[in-house]
């Protein structure tokens, strides 16, 4: 075995660890697996993802793991190279404004619209939701439950059109964000606060409030990355 291949098995089979599941399929068990690894930088940008060889280190047939990657290219942590099959999808600056133009410009509108639906348990659910990320030292959970918190809020806009845009968005920013937390991890508490003043201003119905807090969370990427990107 090579040692890039044995560093490929040892950081999936890490990954796969730390977040498996007897109830996960096949599938699920592939897709999160790469997922982790990805979002924690385990697995950079450019890396060629052999079907074969991811399905040998999972211990799994190779289907689970196509329908995996087209899971992750679906997410856009993945893309198909014509000459190289699957490989970890490469970050850009110019990728990184033009995601986060967009999340500036429809997220506080979305925030506005969801204000007067939101209910005390939802607000209590962000609440948990916060908690949890305060004590998340990894990089791909975090990720997770920071769209999980995100989402929460925009799906009770009532308004399915556009939160599907805003999933898309956000689809599109976990590789930015989970490697904003690699490149500045001091920023994820300013991330952390802001979460916190958010469901402040939520739990008083605010919507001038948040949404200011919102518009100031969603420079924190481009803060982290827009020098390294270029």
């Amino acid at each position: 075995m090579t040692t890039e291949a044995s560093s490929l098995e040892s950081t999936l089979r890490a990954a796969a660890a730390a977040g498996g599941s007897a109830r996960q399929t096949a599938h699920e068990y592939s897709r999160d697996a790469v997922r982790r690894a990805i979002l924690n930088g385990e697995l950079e940008s450019g890396t060629r993802l052999v079907q074969a060889e991811l399905a040998a280190t999972l211990d799994v047939s190779t289907t689970p793991v196509r329908e995996a990657l087209r899971d992750l290219a679906a997410e856009g942590l993945v893309r198909f190279d014509p000459h190289r099959g699957a490989v970890v999808s490469e970050m850009s600056g110019d990728d990184l404004e033009e995601i986060y133009d967009l999340r500036q410009l429809l997220e506080p509108h979305a925030l506005r619209q969801a204000v007067p639906n939101l209910t005390d348990e939802i607000i209590d659910a962000l609440e948990v939701l916060h908690e949890q990320m305060a004590n998340e030292p990894r990089s791909a959970q975090w990720v997770d439950q920071n769209r999980a918190f995100h989402m929460l809020i925009y799906e009770s806009a009532a308004t399915p059109r556009l939160a599907a845009i805003i999933r898309g968005l956000e689809d599109s920013a976990v590789m930015y964000i989970g490697a904003s937390l690699r490149s500045a991890p001091e920023l994820r508490d300013d991330a952390i606060r802001d979460h916190a003043e958010l469901v402040e201003a939520l739990r008083r119905r605010d919507a001038d409030e948040a949404v200011a807090v919102i518009k100031r969370h969603l420079g924190i990427p481009l803060r982290a990355l827009g020098s390294r990107l270029g």
